[in-house]
Parts: C-alpha cells; sequence; structure tokens
C-alpha cells in the first residue's frame, strides 16, 4: 500500500489493519512502530497481540525499563 503525501508509516499501520480480523494473532513490528497509540489500538481495538522487534534510543524510559528485566532467566 503507498503511503499518502501528508502522513507517515505510524498512523499507516492502524488504517492497513483496521478492517482485517486480527483477533487472537501475534502483530510483529519494529521500532518505528513502537507507538503507545499503536499498542493500544491492537490490544484494545483489535483484541490482538503485539511483537514489537525492537525499541529506539529517542524512548528512554521505555529503553531502561526493558535493560532492567532479568533477561538471564529468558529461554533461548
Amino acid at each position: 500500500k503507498e503511503i499518502a503525501q501528508k502522513t507517515n508509516e505510524i498512523p499507516e499501520l492502524r488504517n492497513l489493519l483496521k478492517d482485517i480480523d486480527i483477533q487472537g494473532k501475534v502483530v510483529t513490528a519494529d521500532a518505528l512502530h513502537t507507538q503507545r497509540e499503536t499498542a493500544r489500538f491492537l490490544v484494545e481495538d483489535k483484541k490482538a497481540e503485539y511483537l514489537f522487534t525492537a525499541v529506539k534510543g529517542n524512548q528512554r524510559k521505555l529503553r531502561n525499563r526493558l535493560i532492567c528485566l532479568p533477561w538471564e532467566d529468558s529461554p533461548p
């Protein structure tokens, strides 16, 4: 799908998924889409789960929270 000139990919992900039944599915997205509104849309509106595959450096609070998790206890 082509992105309109006066927008960007962040809101377009929600537009792309709005008419698709993804209830109970897991949506993966890259760091660009690691946004509160995208997460809220997926969980509350679409009843889906999400996995954001990266967090950009400009999201300092989220990165700090992730760093503090016990990653050594996670399965490989």
